[in-house]
């Protein structure tokens, strides 16, 4: 499956010293475009996290300290 960065870098006319230079940049690329998605994405479970009652938490077999040990984690951590 091609990445957005290989996507956008197929757009792109170029010899054969720009196809290594867009080869390489293609997994700087991605991560650029997919670490901020990551960030939210973390940033939103951990608020529904946060959010479920102490009766739900138990029904998924976690404790209110294990969840605030999450929460309380920057968004760049996992």
């Amino acid at each position: 499956m091609k990445s957005h960065a290989h996507h956008m870098l197929d757009l792109v006319p170029r010899s054969g010293l720009a196809q290594i230079v867009a080869r390489d940049l293609a997994p700087v690329v991605d991560r650029l475009i997919e670490t901020p998605i990551a960030w939210l994405e973390r940033m939103r479970e951990r608020r529904q996290l946060a959010g479920l009652s102490d009766d739900m938490l138990k029904d998924i077999g976690v404790s209110r300290a294990d969840v605030e040990h999450v929460v309380v984690k920057p968004f760049w951590r996992a």
